[in-house]
């Protein structure tokens, strides 16, 4: 159903502001995005740390530049007997070249350190969740305290296609569903989340509420509260 504008929105806009809208929807066209609440958070301590694995050379993002700031991913692509691997690893590795070259602006990079491809229903999980309810098992399930976690599941309910926590309450991590997966522009959104970047209302900017082919651009504020998230909140996933 098509929203209908009246009087009253600008002041319900200023109002939706002020709260966390971590869940995102793809659109080649822009528009206002729908009302939708956070998604659900709980307190859990993350795994014990796991050294990290050392990368061939072409697959780091560690750089001599001293400004330049080398993030570690782990991603984990759902399997499903009725069909491939959501996101399989040469298409994994593909997917974070990609992300890279949106945020090299900001001089932030990542570097896919551990990857795995599971039978969610293996672990007690759903291959297509419900976002709402269960994003924070999924979260808990995966994450822990040396890389940023991206898990490519199923299709997620609702218009939603992606959701990430905000940094503030574990347990952290980005659901993308399997449509948008291999898209650098939704995960790179995502990831802005990841990094402490709220939806920015432009129809260019990788941060709008409706990501399309030509949401891609970030401002030097936000490469600013991204660079700062990082070191205050993810100094242990930094290479």
């Amino acid at each position: 159903m098509t929203p209908v504008k009246s009087r009253f929105e600008p002041l319900f806009q200023a109002i939706l502001s002020l709260f966390i809208l971590s869940s995102c929807q793809w659109s080649p066209l822009p528009g206002d995005p729908p009302s939708l609440p956070a998604p659900p958070v709980e307190n859990q301590n993350p795994a014990p740390p796991a050294q990290p694995p050392s990368l061939p050379e072409s697959l780091s993002c560690e750089s001599p530049d001293p400004e330049f700031q080398c993030l570690a991913l782990k991603i984990v692509s759902y399997e499903n007997p009725e069909a491939p691997t959501v996101l399989q690893k040469l298409e994994a590795d593909l997917l974070v070249e990609q992300i890279n070259a949106v945020w090299k602006p900001c001089k932030i990079g990542f570097q896919l350190e551990q990857y795995q491809s599971i039978n969610p229903l293996t672990l007690g999980l759903e291959y297509n969740p419900e976002w709402r309810s269960q994003a924070s098992q999924v979260r808990a399930t995966f994450s822990d305290n040396q890389t940023l976690l991206i898990v490519a599941t199923g299709k997620l309910t609702s218009s939603t296609i992606a959701v990430t926590q905000m940094p503030g309450v574990a347990p952290f991590g980005v659901l993308v569903e399997d449509s948008f997966a291999k898209n650098s522009l939704t995960v790179g959104h995502e990831l802005g989340h990841y990094m402490g970047l709220y939806h920015f209302r432009n129809t260019t900017n990788l941060m709008n509420p409706y990501i399309g082919d030509s949401t891609k651009n970030l401002t030097s504020n936000q490469c600013g509260i991204a660079r700062s998230t990082n070191q205050r909140e993810w100094t242990q996933m930094m290479r």
